[in-house]
């Protein structure tokens, strides 16, 4: 008698993947972003937005993890919105959206500008939102839009788990030396730094003290901060800097 067969996790082709990334390290990323979502507050159940879904692999590594939510992604990129909707949407509390924003790095041809984004969401309707490797490529006017945009669609109380390259006095040194991933040694202005002239957005980081007051300022509360290794200062655990942020309660908006 045949043995039952086991079902075969989808993978995107190599020509929708960025950094060379094979087979195996698509799905292990995918497998650690799930698992520092359940690590900062997500739960099997809840709703959850992927802004920045890419090519599937936090929903992948959702899928292999137990998650009973209901998850939606949205990308700006046309061709991997395609792919995960034509692979990833047989459990029908997947899906996927296309939404065409202007970034000068990634979609300049978009029709959107950052800055006038509408998350494809209703208010209120979210639990959990993840932003992973976003905010290292945004200017800080998409930034406050899209933290606003966070702060729409969350529940009072709801979590957002965000990635950044982030400094301060002290790990300045760090961030522009010989061991950074991104050497941030080009100064935007007085908070923000970047690593390449002719595309500023490949690696762009802020100081601490202003990524905490633009999540004041969109009515997010800062739960937690997580260096990450990206600098050469930190263990490896994490590579970007991970920021937690809560919708304030009731009472407190």
């Amino acid at each position: 008698m045949a043995l039952p067969t086991q079902p075969v996790t989808p993978v995107p082709p190599q020509r929708l993947r960025f950094m060379n990334e094979d087979d195996a390290k698509f799905l292990h990323t995918g497998q650690v972003l799930a698992s520092t979502l359940y690590a900062h507050g997500l739960g099997p159940g809840s709703r959850l937005l992927d802004v920045g879904s890419g090519y599937g692999r936090l929903a992948v590594g959702l899928m292999s993890s137990g998650y009973s939510g209901r998850y939606l992604g949205f990308d700006i990129l046309r061709r991997h919105v395609r792919w995960c909707r034509q692979n990833l949407t047989a459990d029908p509390r997947y899906g996927f959206a296309h939404l065409d924003v202007v970034n000068a790095r990634y979609n300049p041809d978009g029709t959107i500008p950052a800055a006038e984004a509408r998350f494809p969401a209703p208010d209120g309707s979210r639990d959990y939102c993840a932003l992973f490797s976003v905010f290292t490529h945004f200017y800080a006017d998409d930034i406050r839009r899209y933290l606003a945009e966070i702060r729409r669609v969350l529940v009072p109380g709801g979590l957002a788990a965000t990635t950044w390259f982030l400094f301060d006095d002290a790990r300045l040194p760090a961030v522009t030396g010989e061991r950074s991933a991104f050497r941030l040694v080009h100064q935007l202005d007085d908070v923000t730094r970047y690593e390449t002239p002719a595309d500023p957005l490949k690696a762009i980081g802020y100081e601490e003290s202003f990524m905490r007051r633009l999540a004041e300022e969109a009515g997010l509360e800062v739960v937690s901060v997580t260096r990450g290794s990206w600098a050469g200062d930190q263990p490896p655990e994490q590579y970007q800097d991970l920021v937690v942020l809560r919708r304030r309660v009731l009472g407190r908006d």
